[in-house]
């Protein structure tokens, strides 16, 4: 058995036994939900591409005003709890000569949040990533989410929202740009 197989295999069994005392269901029924989570988690946590193979350059196409992509969704795992936090990514780029295709930018979300992150890691590196692919005059993301650890050690912030925001170049400095992106969003 290798020592990944092994290593899940560890986990499962702790996770077995663990769920053996917090619920009245069956073994069996415990062992299929251990079995289903980590197969879940690891679906989660799977890489497929490096972002920067994401964001692709759109041949032919010039645009010199801001570009605003609102509503992406995403669902994430915080590197502090194991749990979920779900929300909206909203970016605005200002281009220079570079443009990707729309749906490079979902994709791109989708990639950078299968990870343990925290929301404000998460922003930073969706800017980050789409600065250093498209060489923008500036990069602007938000991020609003709902956070599955308040909700369950909270109830009384349950619908508490937590917004981020991560700016580059011409966004950091120019505060009228920076506004109009957020009445964009």
């Amino acid at each position: 058995m290798s020592s990944i197989n092994e290593t899940k295999s560890n986990i499962e069994i702790a996770l077995f036994e663990f769920l053996k005392t917090k619920t009245d269901k069956s073994e069996e029924e415990i062992m299929k939900l251990s079995k289903k989570f980590l197969e879940q988690i690891e679906l989660k946590l799977h890489k497929s591409h490096l972002p920067s193979e994401i964001l692709t350059n759109l041949d032919n196409v010039e645009h010199n005003q801001p570009i605003y992509l609102k509503g992406i969704n995403f669902v994430s795992l915080c590197e502090h709890h194991l749990l979920p936090f779900t929300g909206l990514v909203n970016i605005a780029v200002y281009p220079n000569s570079k443009i990707a295709g729309v749906s490079k930018f979902s994709e791109l979300v989708n990639i950078l949040s299968n990870n343990l992150t925290l929301q404000e890691t998460l922003t930073k590196n969706i800017a980050i990533e789409i600065q250093n692919a498209l060489d923008p005059k500036g990069v602007m993301v938000k991020i609003s989410a709902n956070h599955m650890c308040s909700s369950l050690l909270n109830i009384e912030n349950s619908q508490t929202e937590f917004e981020t925001t991560y700016s580059t170049g011409i966004y950091e400095i120019d505060h009228t740009l920076r506004n109009e992106a957020i009445l964009n969003f």
